[in-house]
């Protein structure tokens, strides 16, 4: 139950991140909000490796996931903030939590422990978030109004932002697999911020103008990659020690974690049929709690 508990700690504190990241991605640069949150982590994870001396071992295989895992990381993120600055956020992020079917199955077969109820809680939980992200009538009471072509390529950004995470984060399992969470954790970061740097570089190279956080933004930016950082922590945490299924559909939650904080922060009206679908999706992870192999146990 373990790699479950973790997962789901994951899906809250990203959906927290998701609904900050629907104002920040409006008004900063992708650049510089990617800058930004993994510079901010990064000097967190060294200051804390740094007092604890224990830095990352060399290991050429983790070291390499971690870079690509990385470069993923930014690539996934631009694609689901381009997803959550469009909006409705109960679509954008369902969209993208999709991921799970890809990186369960990619789990499986580099042969990580799983069991057929898991599969069906996997199931579920893809037809709830899927469901989810269909138009309802709770969209013509919000803010904003949007038809459905809007829909559909809000929901494409997710879709793309669901198929990098998922090889992001099955990177990120290999490289934890191997050196630790904390230490895939700093790597991953690590590379996320040179990748940053490269990015800022370039558009700075052709002169193109750079928003950047001012006032208020500053805090919610800091509060951003907090949760964002937290999120993969606690998922590299409970992808350890064989985890890595009930992490994965643990964390798949985060479609509704994110809908419940739209509602609550942004106003966005959930209604009944978005309700039922998260319900739908509690229920998912209830079956691969109750199917989860015998691990951590």
């Amino acid at each position: 139950m373990n790699g479950i508990f973790w997962g789901l700690c994951g899906a809250v504190l990203i959906g927290g991140s998701d609904c900050i990241a629907r104002v920040t991605s409006q008004r900063v640069s992708m650049s510089v909000l990617f800058l930004i949150i993994m510079g901010l982590s990064l000097t967190v994870l060294s200051l804390w490796l740094g007092v604890t001396a224990n830095w990352p071992p060399w290991n050429l295989r983790a070291w390499s996931a971690s870079a690509v895992s990385g470069l993923l990381n930014l690539v996934a993120l631009y694609f689901l903030y381009c997803a959550l600055a469009r909006g409705p956020v109960a679509v954008a992020s369902p969209a993208a939590s999709t991921f799970t079917v890809l990186l369960v199955g990619l789990n499986v077969v580099f042969g990580e422990s799983w069991s057929w109820l898991q599969i069906v809680a996997m199931l579920v939980v893809f037809a709830g978030v899927a469901a989810l992200a269909v138009p309802s009538k709770a969209d013509a009471h919000n803010s904003e109004q949007y038809d459905a072509a809007w829909l559909r390529t809000t929901a494409l950004f997710g879709l793309a932002a669901a198929a990098t995470v998922a090889f992001r984060m099955f990177l990120a399992q290999e490289a934890g697999a191997e050196i630790g969470a904390m230490h895939a954790l700093y790597l991953n970061r690590v590379f996320a911020v040179l990748g940053a740097v490269v990015l800022v570089a370039v558009c700075l190279l052709r002169s193109q103008q750079l928003s950047w956080p001012t006032g208020s933004l500053k805090h919610l930016v800091i509060v951003q990659a907090v949760l964002e950082t937290g999120a993969l922590g606690v998922f590299l945490i409970g992808s350890a020690n064989g985890g890595r299924v009930g992490a994965t559909i643990g964390f798949s939650a985060f479609a509704a974690a994110t809908a419940v904080f739209a509602w609550i922060w942004l106003g966005e009206r959930i209604g009944w049929q978005r309700g039922i679908c998260i319900a739908v999706i509690s229920l998912g992870v209830l079956l691969a709690i109750a199917g989860n192999p015998m691990e951590g146990r």
